[in-house]
């Protein structure tokens, strides 16, 4: 057999090129091998599809939009991971704006393989994290775009903050009503707000 080439990284693939069938005449092994060479040489100048970037953040296909600021992603693993999008805050599904912020969410990732940002889990076991589309942060879109609320607590993102001014002044997304009330105010009146069947979950938010 042959060996295992590298790429240009000198990381090995992990392919061999299979002895001959037995019995195959020898003067077609050598258009066997020479043939079968080439087609392992095609492998080796074909990226391989990275499952992190230069930042450490991984790759993961989105699966569930669930409402605003909740998705799951399927990680490298093959295995469902629920993240909640950090320093955000979304409009509950059901109160002003909810579905639309949803939307705005599912047609910016749905089913796109995003980056995520961060490894802290809230204690219902959510990711905590920030959503990546090559250079976009998704987060910091929704915000400025009127479609989630900066949600920072002591320690605010600045630049989030700051999207959410432009969003104010701008009247953008939720912002066009005079007085939209937050999701934390929401829920402190609709305790038994409806959430999207994709999202049913014993949860709180």
């Amino acid at each position: 057999m042959i060996g295992l080439p590298t790429t240009t990284n000198g990381a090995r693939l992990p392919f061999r090129i299979p002895p001959p069938p037995h019995g195959m005449p020898k003067h077609m092994r050598v258009w066997y091998w020479a043939i079968a060479s080439m087609v392992l040489a095609s492998l080796v100048v074909v990226p391989m599809c990275p499952t992190q970037d230069a930042a450490g953040r991984p790759t993961w296909r989105v699966q569930t939009v669930h409402d605003g600021d909740t998705v799951t992603c399927i990680d490298a693993t093959g295995q469902p991971q629920k993240i909640r999008l950090v320093g955000i805050d979304a409009p509950e599904f059901d109160q002003p704006y909810g579905r639309a912020s949803r939307a705005a969410l599912e047609g910016k990732i749905f089913n796109r393989l995003v980056r995520v940002a961060g490894t802290a889990r809230d204690r219902y076991g959510r990711l905590l994290g920030t959503l990546w589309i090559d250079t976009r942060n998704i987060n910091r879109e929704l915000v400025s775009e009127g479609y989630a609320w900066e949600f920072g607590g002591f320690s605010p993102d600045r630049d989030l903050v700051k999207k959410e001014f432009d969003a104010r002044q701008a009247h953008r997304g939720l912002w066009a009503d005079h007085e939209p009330i937050s999701p934390t105010q929401w829920r402190s009146t609709h305790r038994h707000h409806v959430r999207p069947q994709s999202a049913a979950s014993k949860e709180p938010r």
